[in-house]
C-alpha cells in the first residue's frame, strides 16, 4: 500500500502540513511506502514576485500557524516577502525530482527542508547556493545535482509529474492519495490532523 503525498514548495499550508506526513512516516515503518510528488502551484502566469504576495501572507500565515503548530521566520516575513524574488513552484520541483535519484526514502525530508529554507529563513528557491547548502546533511555532491537540475529529461520528469496531479483532479495542496493497488483514495484535502489520517487508512485497509 502507497501513500502519496502532493505538495508545492511554494505552499504555505503545506510547510504546515508535511510534519504531519513525516511523522506519520515515521510511525508507518514499513508498513506503507511513500511518495512525494509536486503539484506545481505557481507555474508560468501564476508565479508572483515575493512582494505582491507580502499582504496576503502577512495575514494567511496566521491562520497556518495556529492551526497546524508551525511557524514562519521573521527572514522570510519582514525581509523576503519585500523583495522581487520570484515565488516559482519549478526549480525546487525539479530538485525534488533529481533527489529522489539519489535517496528516494528521505525525499519528504528533503522538500521539508526546502520550505523551512524559504518560509523560515527567507533563502529563495531560485538560488543555487540554497540548495548547495540543504544537500550537505545528505552527503550529496551539490555540483553534480545543480548539473542534474539543468538537464531536460529532469525537468520533462518534472512537468509529467505536473500533469499526472492534475490528471487526479487535484488542484490544491496539500492532498494525500492512498493507493492500496487497487484503487486510489484521496484521503486528505488541505491540511488533516494525523489521528484522522490514521483512521481513514485503517478504514481503507479494512476494505481490502
Amino acid at each position: 500500500m502507497k501513500l502519496i503525498y502532493i505538495y508545492d514548495a511554494i505552499c504555505g499550508w503545506c510547510y504546515g502540513f508535511t510534519p504531519v506526513i513525516q511523522q506519520l512516516q515515521t510511525q508507518s515503518g514499513t508498513e506503507l511506502e511513500f511518495e512525494i510528488l509536486s503539484g506545481g502551484m505557481m507555474l508560468s502566469a501564476n508565479r508572483r514576485p515575493a512582494s505582491a504576495m507580502y499582504t496576503y501572507i502577512q495575514d494567511a500565515h496566521k491562520r497556518v500557524e495556529t492551526t497546524t503548530g508551525i511557524t514562519f521566520g521573521t527572514a522570510f516575513l519582514d525581509e523576503y516577502l519585500q523583495t522581487d524574488d520570484i515565488m516559482d513552484s519549478e526549480k525546487p520541483a525539479v530538485a525534488l525530482t533529481v533527489f529522489k535519484q539519489y535517496q528516494p526514502e528521505q525525499a519528504i525530508n528533503f522538500a521539508h527542508d526546502m520550505q523551512l529554507a524559504l518560509n523560515y529563513y527567507g533563502k529563495s528557491l531560485n538560488d543555487d547556493t540554497t540548495y548547495t547548502a540543504l544537500l550537505e546533511k545528505y552527503h550529496i555532491p551539490a555540483a553534480e545535482f545543480l548539473k542534474k537540475m539543468q538537464e531536460d529529461e529532469n525537468k520533462y520528469a518534472t512537468q509529467q509529474e505536473f500533469s499526472v496531479v492534475q490528471q487526479w483532479g487535484i488542484t490544491g495542496f496539500p492532498a494525500v492519495i492512498l493507493d492500496n493497488g487497487e484503487q486510489l483514495y484521496l484521503i486528505a484535502r488541505g491540511f488533516t490532523p494525523l489521528e484522522r489520517m490514521l483512521e481513514t487508512i485503517k478504514e481503507i485497509k479494512g476494505k481490502a
